[in-house]
């Protein structure tokens, strides 16, 4: 903490005094260690229950966005019982696209960003992120089929 003062221009003599005062006020002193020298915000007082709210709020955030894609297999093939898997592929893909860019522009309702620059950041990071998770997936049932032939 001495070390944050004198960088800051307090004397080496001057910063010591204000950590030696400091110190004797142990809640104040964490505190300010927790701001000052590890750059870590104040829990608030009701930090554990606020915690837990965000947390069911993601829990169902994720359950309600990441079940959309999937309504692809579902709806679509009761709606059209004839379509094959490369339409219902297609189809999860598109559905998968516009939730991504819709969850982006309600994004944008908590962020500076405007609706359709949000909506484009997040439809563009999360078709990356697909991407990869199905050429993983590819590549990984391609490893399983080599294990099984041999």
């Amino acid at each position: 903490m001495i070390d944050i003062y004198t960088e800051r221009g307090m004397s080496k003599e001057d910063a010591t005094s204000v950590i030696r005062i400091m110190s004797k006020y142990k809640e104040f002193f964490v505190d300010v260690m927790m701001a000052e020298e590890l750059a870590l915000q104040i829990p608030e007082e009701n930090h554990v229950t606020e915690s837990m709210k965000e947390g069911v709020v993601m829990f169902f955030s994720f359950a309600t966005f990441g079940s959309l894609p999937l309504l692809g297999y579902v709806i679509i093939p009761a709606m059209f019982p004839e379509l094959g898997s490369d339409i219902l592929f297609a189809s999860s893909c598109v559905v998968t696209a516009l939730v991504l860019f819709l969850l982006g522009s309600v994004k944008s309702f908590f962020s500076a960003s405007g609706w359709f620059v949000s909506g484009l950041e997040m439809l563009f990071l999360g078709g990356c992120c697909a991407t990869l998770a199905y050429t993983i997936g590819q590549f990984v049932e391609g490893l399983i089929a080599d294990e099984v032939q041999l």
